[in-house]
């Protein structure tokens, strides 16, 4: 089986290495020290505004108790398309479990967690960042 290529996500300062070989759905022990980001898929439909509203509050606290527990786990930008009722979460922690946890403790529905890159178009390319990753 072919390793899971990134997606990458540009919204941030500098690139970011989240790429996992051995692909997200599979236990990796990740280092503690070393956060890595991961864009979660959210299927929205049937969902309310309302319930919309309450499960992104939801998700807001897990991320604060989590990380007040001591877990390495910043929420850093949601992107909503409302017309297909998705929603795009993109967190910075030390494993993709932990950013597992906090959606199963917010009870937000989710579809699939990604490790992903992340930069910032300023000339440089892309796939040099990829190119330069051991």
């Amino acid at each position: 089986m072919p390793a899971r290529q990134p997606i990458a996500i540009v919204n941030s300062r500098h690139a970011l290495n989240a790429c996992d070989p051995r692909g997200v759905g599979e236990e990796t022990v990740a280092d503690e020290t070393h956060r890595r980001l991961y864009l979660v898929e959210h299927d929205l439909r049937g969902l309310s505004p309302a319930q919309l509203a309450s499960v992104h509050r939801a998700l807001d606290e897990a991320v604060r108790r989590e990380a007040g527990r001591g877990s390495r786990i910043r929420y850093v930008q949601r992107i909503y398309a409302p017309d297909e009722r998705r929603c795009l979460c993109l967190f910075e922690a030390t494993s993709p479990q932990v950013v597992r946890a906090v959606n199963d403790m917010a009870q937000f529905p989710l579809a699939r967690v990604v490790a992903v890159l992340s930069s910032v178009p300023d000339g440089t390319s892309l796939m040099a960042d990829l190119e330069e990753t051991p």
